[in-house]
């Protein structure tokens, strides 16, 4: 049997008070001359108890302009990994948001977009958090009305603004600590098939490990363009037959494949091979030994973001959009070593 839903009028009625003045007791909004009895505001704050009257936050936000919504959107990007970079991206704009001092209220839209829809929500928001990207309509949508929005590690369109990573600075700072160390035979390990299609970080940490390579003299190793769908497989092939010493891994999820790939195979992480991945300090925190990465500052991709739509929302159209690059930064961790070729190491 569905439970009866009581709402605001059912309070006031029940009351036998006016609607505006169950709302004023309610929402604790009593004074500037407007004041009610005692036994008044206990009788309507009793009837709201046994009703379990809970208020409509999106219908307030219609007509209350005090309260300005926020809306997230990409959410289920957050749900992809463990660990995923979003989850923290997303932490950081609510603790930026609760922690602006004025009535702000966060949606997070978890649900996979269509292709051709808009995905912005029925009620009434004042700013977007786009995690990542979104589809056309939506961007057409969101500057069609004039609703301010920040991409984050991804491309806005021509209103809106973005806080995006310099992924070529980031890979070329973990190809330089490889051969700083002395190694010669580094793999790159690509995305898995599931990874955002299209995404900038695709192209540019790919492109630049082969530029990188170029540069220093040195040959890629097999593997490098392939779809990485099998660490064990990836192993044999770039480490066993193709003596890689070094590997720079996509992401997260693909070091720590490999990273237990290794394990089962009996190549030592360190040693025989050492790895770095692109992550964030919250990702790399699961794995052991400690691996070295790429680290994507999520949390500073989040708190960045909140901060600069705050700040569209404060302007309101004096605003203009600004498109702010996060530089990379290699953390240094026990996955990493000199390469050492011994006897063993080749016959194995």
């Amino acid at each position: 049997m569905a439970k009866t839903m009581y709402n605001l009028g059912d309070v006031a009625v029940k009351s036998c008070v006016s609607k505006s003045t169950a709302s004023r007791i309610l929402n604790n909004k009593l004074g500037n001359g407007f004041t009610v009895k005692k036994e008044v505001r206990k009788r309507v704050l009793e009837v709201a108890a046994r009703l379990n009257y809970r208020p409509n936050l999106i219908a307030q936000s219609l007509t209350n302009h005090s309260i300005q919504m926020i809306h997230v959107l990409g959410g289920h990007h957050a749900l992809s990994d463990l660990g995923n970079i979003y989850q923290t991206v997303v932490n950081n704009i609510t603790s930026v948001v609760d922690s602006a001092g004025k009535d702000f209220d966060v949606t997070v839209d978890m649900s996979i977009p269509k292709p051709n829809s808009s995905e912005l929500p029925a009620w009434k928001i004042d700013g977007v958090i786009v995690l990542a990207w979104c589809t056309d309509n939506t961007v057409k949508d969101m500057e069609g009305r004039g609703i301010p929005y920040v991409v984050v590690n991804g491309p806005s369109g021509p209103g809106g603004s973005s806080v995006t990573l310099d992924d070529i600075g980031g890979t070329k700072l973990a190809i330089r600590k490889f051969v700083e160390l002395g190694h010669r035979n580094i793999a790159y390990a690509g995305p898995r098939k599931d990874h955002l299609s299209g995404h900038s970080s695709l192209t540019e940490r790919h492109e630049t490990y082969l530029e990188e390579m170029a540069r220093y003299g040195l040959t890629p190793v097999v593997g490098h363009c392939d779809e990485f769908n099998s660490a064990e497989a990836f192993l044999e092939s770039t480490v066993i037959k193709s003596g890689a010493t070094a590997i720079l891994a996509y992401g997260h999820m693909e070091g720590l494949n490999l990273m237990q790939a290794a394990h089962k195979l009996e190549i030592a992480v360190p040693g025989r091979l050492s790895l770095i991945c692109f992550c964030d300090e919250y990702a790399n925190s699961v794995m052991s030994p400690g691996m070295a990465f790429v680290d994507l500052r999520s949390r500073d991709m989040g708190h960045t973001a909140a901060q600069l739509l705050l700040k569209q929302l404060g302007l309101s159209s004096a605003f203009k959009p600004e498109h702010i690059k996060l530089e990379e930064k290699l953390i240094v961790r026990e996955s990493i070593v000199p390469p050492c070729m011994t006897d063993e190491w080749i016959k194995k």
